[in-house]
């Protein structure tokens, strides 16, 4: 008899899900997992209905199963019913054929990865559960940091994990996600957002020139374009205004104080004028004429000049 399993996802939740599957088969007594070649499912049911003479317990692995194309119809079901006992592991990055999941289940199970919440606020609760049932205590700011910088759920559970060692059993703050999670690149890129709402110059101007030599330009337009604009929203508006923004940007409270602070200091039309020019930049450097880092460069120092006293 063949049971068919089925896993689903993309990235590194699909290879550890994957993995996961193998590893539940081996303590079954799955000892080897054949890798299959072929180019249809025809191809594929030839090769399950037949197998060594003395192999009783057998696994096949298909990576990229949707390339075999659409499941053929008909009833497949007496034909996996019979012939040696064995396992097929189906890898699918998106949705299963539709013949293949009204397989009965007997003969078909489907594996997905744990569904991780998209908006921040969420994934931070989801987070600090995942935690508390590991044993691990994490600050709310160390959290938010984490999910700011690491967006695969397994990359973010393994990031805990390794947290949760060097902390030493104590609790994982913002400094250790900072020393061991965000690298050299990403800690000159909170410098450069956290300076320019301080209006700190000296540090936006040391970050820019270590970013300048590593850092894709369009990236830089999308992290300035996202800051600067939650600021923009933020300047003139009241309390309960301020609330909705926050809520519907799903921003962070390190977010909104830093954002709060560049509403204080620079001028509304300031802040309007960046933003717009961030999303110019953004336009044409995807059209291939944007004018890159100097573009950049140009901006920010624009936005310091309006600041009192510049």
């Amino acid at each position: 008899m063949t049971h068919f399993i089925a896993v689903t996802g993309s990235g590194p939740s699909q290879r550890d899900l994957l993995a996961e599957c193998k590893g539940e088969l081996a303590e079954k007594g799955y000892e080897t997992f054949e890798r299959f070649t072929g180019e249809e499912w025809q191809d594929l049911f030839g090769a399950l209905s037949t197998g060594g003479l003395f192999e009783e317990k057998r696994a096949v692995v298909v990576e990229e199963a949707e390339l075999l194309g659409p499941f053929p119809e008909g009833s497949f079901e007496d034909l996996f019913r019979s012939g040696p006992a064995t396992v097929c592991l189906l890898v699918f990055e998106k949705d299963l054929p539709a013949g293949l999941s009204s397989l009965s289940k007997d003969l078909l199970t489907v594996r997905k990865p744990a569904r991780v919440p998209f908006w921040p606020k969420e994934r931070v609760s989801w987070l600090e559960r995942e935690a508390k049932k590991r044993g691990v205590a994490i600050s709310r700011e160390a959290a938010q940091l984490l999910i700011e910088w690491t967006e695969d759920g397994v990359e973010l559970l393994s990031e805990l994990e390794k947290l949760a060692v060097a902390s030493g059993g104590g609790t994982i703050g913002a400094e250790l996600v900072g020393d061991l999670v965000v690298d050299e690149g990403g800690r000159q890129m909170l410098s450069l957002l956290d300076g320019l709402c301080q209006g700190d110059v000296p540090t936006v101007i040391g970050a820019l020139a270590f970013l300048r030599k590593r850092e894709e330009p369009l990236k830089m337009i999308s992290a300035l374009h996202k800051r600067m604009r939650l600021a923009l929203y933020l300047s003139g508006a009241t309390p309960e205004h301020a609330r909705r923004v926050e809520s519907a940007l799903e921003a962070t409270p390190f977010q909104v104080r830093q954002t709060t602070k560049a509403a204080s200091l620079f001028p509304r039309k300031a802040l309007r004028d960046f933003v717009v020019a961030m999303a110019v930049q953004s336009a044409s450097a995807k059209s291939g004429v944007g004018r890159g880092w100097d573009g950049i460069e140009l901006e920010v120092f624009r936005l310091l000049s309006a600041l009192p006293g510049k």
